[in-house]
């Protein structure tokens, strides 16, 4: 087993038992060279969600995201973290650049229409929130539990 797998192994070792300040300081032991390599980006992605580290989450999903064959949830994820530090605009934009098969997924367009809501751009909300519950019906329940998009499913 390279050693690069090795560390990428125990970081996760640390992240089974909640340890995720050690897994990120495993994890900063990996050749610099290969800390781009995806699966320790969403490793490290994970942990400083978890800490709650969200400009440095943001960053490390903006890099996952530019990596060949991102898939839609780690547009969700990154858009997610810019909601956490107040950028809505920025939410907003990180969900678009996602490629074009991110539309078929419930959760993008829910996300979406969240982001879009609170923008107050009601029209485009409207249509990401009815293309999320028709791909998914189940998440009209979270939708009407939801502030941003519940007076949308009023109207």
């Amino acid at each position: 087993m390279p050693a690069w797998n090795r560390v990428l192994q125990s970081a996760i070792g640390y992240h089974e038992l909640g340890m995720s300040e050690e897994a990120l300081r495993e994890l900063g032991t990996i050749d610099p060279a290969l800390r781009g390599e995806v699966p320790t980006l969403e490793l490290r992605g994970v942990l400083l969600v978890q800490l709650g580290r969200w400009e440095e989450a943001a960053e490390t999903h903006a890099e996952l995201c530019r990596a060949d064959g991102a898939c839609a949830g780690s547009f969700i994820v990154w858009g997610c973290c810019l909601y956490q530090l107040g950028r809505i605009t920025d939410c907003r934009d990180a969900l678009l650049a996602a490629p074009a098969s991110a539309r078929d997924h419930a959760l993008w367009n829910f996300h979406l229409a969240c982001y879009q809501a609170v923008l107050g751009e009601d029209q485009q909300a409207r249509g990401s929130l009815h293309r999320a519950l028709v791909l998914d019906p189940r998440l009209s329940a979270m939708a009407a539990r939801n502030s941003n998009l519940s007076p949308l499913m009023e109207t």
